[in-house]
């Protein structure tokens, strides 16, 4: 199929609102034929949106919510990370 990779761009968000996107964007792209999502959160501004979205706490929030995602997880990149769906 089609590889389809949205990117959730979280620049200048307060990491509560960002966790509220990313957990609701992450809901949304595991229920659509989606591969995964890019979260641009940048590098300059502080690093706990991307520390959150490369901890267990992000998995555990998905659990809580339901959402038991299998998902592999690119730190490649420092400005963004990308989560795909086996």
């Amino acid at each position: 199929g089609l590889s389809v990779m949205n990117e959730i761009d979280l620049h200048g968000m307060g990491l509560f609102d960002a966790k509220l996107k990313i957990i609701e964007s992450t809901t949304r792209a595991y229920n659509s034929d989606w591969n995964g999502l890019v979260f641009i959160h940048g590098y300059h501004g502080g690093t706990a949106i991307r520390d959150y979205i490369r901890s267990k706490h992000f998995a555990q929030d998905l659990a809580s919510e339901g959402l038991n995602v299998h998902m592999t997880l690119d730190t490649s990149k420092p400005g963004s990370t990308s989560i795909t769906f086996p």
